[in-house]
């Protein structure tokens, strides 16, 4: 007796807007909600918080008793669940981290609220900042040693194809090139020999001490 061969049905699901929990993350950001829900006399502030991140937003409504504790665990759980985003979140009290999707990048981000009624609480009752930063890229320095005025080449992504500043100890340098990916700045003369903070800015966001260059003597011939 011959046996009939069984068939085996197979259910793939493909899961879009999958984050592993299981992987270890490396955060590239984090923005501390801050403020509160605010009245005046009897009534009680109620409007919107939006959180927008390379053009994408998501919403949330805030009233009475919000908190921003309550705003930061919010916008998290929105931010994960969009698939449109280039990162996903997570709230700690009041602190907002945000971790890279895959290969993304985020270039741009703001957090906003907007009351329903202006006339009475023209200002915002929730802010994104309070001692945190939006980190939204890194760079690294091909060469990162060196005397004032030799060439430093920046690596990053999205630099823009607007040529932005780069600082290095507060002082601006001039730039010899820019590229979407790479720039090439003069170390600034006349900086003493010490590490120093090397800060970007482009068209859509700005780091302050994402890298470090150490200033070495200046050549001398002897």
């Amino acid at each position: 007796m011959s046996r009939k061969p069984r068939k085996i049905i197979l259910l793939l699901s493909i899961l879009g807007c999958f984050v592993s929990r299981g992987v270890a993350a490396t955060a590239i950001g984090s923005v501390t909600i801050g403020g509160g829900e605010q009245s005046s006399g009897s009534t009680y502030d109620t409007g919107t918080v939006t959180a927008t991140i390379n053009g994408i937003s998501v919403s949330l409504t805030y009233g009475q008793f919000t908190t921003p504790a309550g705003i930061a665990s919010a916008l998290g759980a929105l931010i994960t669940n969009n698939c449109n985003m280039p990162v996903y979140a997570q709230a700690n009290g009041t602190s907002l981290t945000f971790y890279q999707k895959g290969g993304n990048t985020m270039t741009s981000a703001s957090i906003t609220s907007v009351s329903n009624n202006p006339s009475l609480f023209p200002s915002n009752s929730f802010q994104a900042g309070g001692g945190g930063t939006w980190l939204l890229a890194q760079i690294s320095l091909l060469l990162p040693i060196g005397p004032p005025q030799m060439g430093l080449t920046i690596f990053g992504a999205d630099f823009g194809a607007v040529q932005g500043t780069v600082t290095i100890g507060g002082i601006q340098a001039v730039i010899v090139s820019w590229s979407r990916d790479s720039v090439v700045v003069q170390v600034p003369n006349g900086l003493a020999p010490g590490l120093y903070d090397v800060g970007v800015t482009t068209a859509t966001w700005t780091i302050n001490s994402a890298a470090k260059f150490q200033v070495d003597k200046p050549f001398a011939c002897n």
